[in-house]
């Protein structure tokens, strides 16, 4: 067998161009592995989750005492300026809105969105005539939900007459 003369190749030699330190090629695995964990992380923790509603059901008690016979209907303003409700009856022979809130005795149950304070309350007799008026603040607590999307929530307000 012949001996060959490691400069005698049969191919063409590749020109060698600078090579990049270790540290690069490190840092690049580093940097990479550390997306890896961070998207990981990220996706195992909830970061990133949407909320599942953008309007939960509040429900309001409103519990009246006093001189309450001659209460018929109760109406809520959900804050300064805002229009009451529900709407009173257009036609004679209609009992109650459609919208109707809930009435068990002298408690009356609203539900609503976005509860905003102060909720104004109004009582009405048989006729529509207002026959007392007030403003209150109210706390509501959350029932269900999240702390970071929120939920729905529950509020108690007693008014005497």
């Amino acid at each position: 067998m012949e001996e060959r003369d490691v400069d005698d190749r049969p191919w063409p030699a590749r020109p060698r161009g600078p090579r990049p330190p270790v540290w690069v090629g490190t840092a690049a695995v580093v940097v990479g592995a550390l997306v890896v964990v961070v998207a990981l992380v990220s996706r195992l923790s909830g970061g990133g989750r949407d909320c599942p509603a953008i309007a939960y059901p509040s429900l309001l008690e409103v519990v009246l005492t006093g001189e309450t016979a001659d209460v018929a209907h109760v109406q809520l303003s959900n804050g300064d300026g805002e229009p009451w409700y529900p709407p009173l009856p257009t036609d004679p022979g209609t009992a109650e809105p459609a919208l109707s809130p809930g009435r068990e005795g002298d408690t009356w149950t609203f539900t609503f969105s976005s509860p905003r304070n102060p909720i104004g309350l109004r009582a009405l007799d048989a006729a529509g005539v207002v026959v007392a008026e007030t403003k209150k603040s109210v706390e509501m607590v959350r029932t269900g939900g999240s702390e970071a999307c929120g939920g729905p929530m529950q509020g108690r307000i007693g008014w005497a007459l």
